[in-house]
């Protein structure tokens, strides 16, 4: 019995074996593999094309002008110092420009008398000097003998107004704008109706510019007082100061100074008086902005642009082969302006001046009582 069980179970296990090796085999387990192919793809390339155009150049005014002076000689004969902060730093200051501008060999003699000013014409004259200017109206007589004397040098004379001889180009600036411009802004500003005009000296130009200045106060229906008076130097500055400390002390609370080295004596007496208290007394430069001099009562003022006359007659007279003759420019050729005026008055005031001298501009017939000399 157990002999016959033994070989059942023997052959049931060899049964079973047998179906198992009959069996299908169990599939695989599926692996999913990601494959990353990089695939060149061929970019079109974009290409900007630059055309480059060849424009003319701009024409240059002055190419013809520095072919003809480059190398030449200049002469200055200045009545004061170069370093005057006025009109012969002014005169300095435009020869330096006409140096570079053109190519041009300068010198110059500083304080040079009325009386010398022949005598040192006629040294540069000798010593090969091309050209030789005078700056100054006082300077008017001697010019005109030694120019004739050397008629193939040409002279150049500032505030000059003759005329009539062929190489001396006497200029002025148009003379009453400034004037008219200045007394509009001063005899709004004036808070006691009292204005001192301080010069140096007297003189014809100057005269029409105070002209001017009362005809633009007058305009405005002002009442001010508007008075001037001389130093009689331009290179005084403690009469300058007297003057200044006086007229303050009469109630002027406006002073405009024309003194070139005087002019730091009239600040000195602004300055005094500002610091004692007078916070409304106000100054306004002439010939340039000296607002540096005094920041907080120094309005910026008047510039006449001595450079652009001195261009103006290398340039466009002698340069040109033009003869002598008077010459005048003034705002319209960029040669007189008015300075900043830093806050010194209201903006109401400054709206004012502003608008009257763009209004000028475009229309010189606007203000039908400036009357512009050219003559003198």
């Amino acid at each position: 019995m157990k002999k016959t069980l033994v070989v059942l179970v023997s052959l049931l296990v060899l049964f079973t074996m047998m179906l198992s090796a009959c069996a299908p085999a169990a599939a695989p387990e599926k692996v999913v593999e990601t494959v990353v192919v990089e695939v060149e793809k061929e970019v079109e390339k974009v290409v900007e094309k630059t055309v480059v155009v060849e424009a003319e150049a701009p024409e240059d005014p002055m190419a013809v002008a520095r072919e003809k002076l480059a190398g030449k000689k200049l002469a200055g004969i200045l009545s004061g110092a170069v370093n005057d902060a006025g009109w012969n730093t002014q005169a300095y200051m435009a020869m330096v420009s006409a140096r570079d501008t053109f190519g041009l060999d300068i010198a110059y003699t500083e304080h040079v008398k009325v009386e010398d000013a022949a005598q040192v014409m006629r040294d540069y004259a000798d010593a090969g000097f091309d050209i030789i200017f005078a700056h100054g109206y006082e300077y008017a007589d001697q010019i005109a003998q030694v120019a004739q004397e050397y008629p193939n040098i040409p002279f150049i004379q500032t505030n000059g107004s003759v005329g009539d001889i062929k190489n001396l180009y006497t200029i002025t600036l148009s003379t009453g704008e400034g004037g008219y411009f200045m007394g509009r802004l001063a005899c709004q500003a004036t808070k006691t109706g009292k204005i001192t005009i301080i010069g140096a000296d007297e003189f014809p130009i100057w005269s029409h510019h105070i002209l001017m200045f009362k005809q633009a106060c007058t305009d405005l229906g002002s009442k001010a007082e508007v008075s001037e008076v001389y130093i009689g130097s331009w290179n005084d500055p403690a009469k300058a100061k007297q003057l200044a400390t006086a007229a303050i002390a009469n109630g002027s609370d406006i002073i405009i100074s024309n003194a070139d080295s005087g002019d730091t004596g009239t600040v000195e007496a602004v300055k005094e008086a500002y610091d004692k208290g007078n916070k409304d007394v106000r100054m306004i430069s002439w010939v340039k902005d000296k607002n540096y001099l005094g920041p907080d009562f120094v309005i910026g003022g008047w510039t006449e642009d001595v450079a652009a006359e001195l261009l103006y007659i290398l340039a466009d007279k002698i340069a040109a082969g033009e003869p002598g003759g008077h010459f005048a420019i003034g705002m319209k050729e960029h040669a007189a302006y008015m300075n900043p005026i830093y806050g010194l008055v209201s903006m109401d005031i400054e709206k004012d001046v502003v608008a009257k001298i763009e209004g000028y501009l475009k229309d010189p017939g606007s203000i039908p009582t400036l009357k512009v000399r050219t003559d003198l």
